[in-house]
């Protein structure tokens, strides 16, 4: 593993009461995982093959490589600062799960998806439960669950409907499934309608959401946030047609509300509610910051920015050509 320095390049201030920083560290490939299980611990990945790790908010990292084949890692899920998984995509076996519990020392091959399987994103939640979600298979789901982190098995069984054609998700940001408070929330993409699919911890199967997001080939929903089972939010759009509306959408107690549109063109890609319970969406066009008070959007980056994830006062986001951001959230 290699060790390489970080320092701090670029202080960029786009709104009254947000600063953030530019951090040129780990490597010059493209960013798409993030995870940061605590203020100082922040994990990265992305193109070839490359994992970066933080152990002082993003000032120096460590950099190790799961594989020898340039595998894209667009999920990395962090569970402190020594154990993490990382989820890359891609057909004929390039869709895989691997672990490390050194640091990224050394990584162990937890799961490689066979064929046609390609795999979009990952999630995990305290209790060592873990689900990915993949593209449909011949009008069938293609989930992967473990129960441990250790065994791996498919699970095509686990929603109340069949899939639309052609069914799937959008691996822009490892968002498109979450668990929070106790839920598992799947967003999906490709198909004539983007729906939610989503379960509470005690239940078997998902249930089905249908969603206003806009939808299609290349579109739908890239990143879900459950606040409980009967609230959830949602971005997306469509990849091919920028124009495209709604990219964001709240399901509340039955109902859908209506929500503003960021202030970034085409389709969202990540979506993290910050600690103080605003809502941070990021793009190739950059970054907005949602005030839950004034219901307004703030613009606060205008990088190539791909994913997001918050911590305690801090957020980190990430993007192309080695792009690493970071904020600090304010009352």
């Amino acid at each position: 593993m290699l060790a390489l320095n970080a320092f701090l390049s670029a202080t960029v201030l786009l709104s009254s009461s947000v600063t953030v920083e530019t951090l040129p560290a780990a490597a010059a490939v493209n960013w798409i995982g993030v995870s940061a299980p605590s203020p100082d611990v922040v994990w990265v990945s992305g193109s070839d093959a490359t994992i970066g790790r933080s152990l002082d908010g993003g000032q120096t990292w460590n950099i190790s490589k799961p594989s020898t084949t340039a595998l894209e890692f667009r999920d990395i899920e962090a569970l402190d600062s020594n154990q993490a998984y990382a989820l890359s995509i891609g057909e004929n076996g390039d869709s895989r799960v691997y672990y490390t519990s050194n640091g990224g020392e050394s990584w162990l091959l937890r799961y490689r998806a066979s064929g046609e399987q390609f795999l979009n994103c990952m999630a995990t939640a305290p209790s060592g439960e873990a689900w990915i979600t993949g593209d449909t298979i011949d009008g069938r789901w293609d989930m992967v669950r473990s129960a441990d982190g250790r065994n791996w098995l498919t699970a095509r069984n686990a929603i109340g409907q069949a899939p639309q054609a052609g069914e799937g998700g959008l691996a822009a940001s490892g968002g498109c499934i979450r668990f929070n408070n106790e839920v598992w929330a799947i967003g999906t993409a490709n198909a004539t309608v983007a729906r939610v699919l989503y379960k509470g911890v005690t239940r078997i199967r998902f249930q089905v959401l249908d969603t206003p997001i806009a939808a299609g080939p290349s579109a739908g929903i890239a990143s879900v946030w459950p606040y409980s089972d009967k609230h959830m939010l949602m971005v997306g759009g469509d990849l091919n047609h920028p124009e495209a509306r709604p990219r964001i959408a709240e399901y509340k107690d039955g109902d859908f509300i209506d929500w503003p549109e960021p202030p970034l063109d085409g389709a969202l890609y990540s979506l993290t509610i910050t600690p103080d319970s605003d809502v941070l969406v990021t793009n190739p066009s950059g970054a907005a910051l949602h005030n839950a008070s004034t219901n307004e959007w703030t613009k606060i980056s205008e990088a190539n920015i791909w994913n997001s994830a918050c911590v305690a006062d801090h957020c980190y986001l990430v993007g192309k050509e080695g792009y690493i951001g970071k904020f600090t959230v304010t009352e």
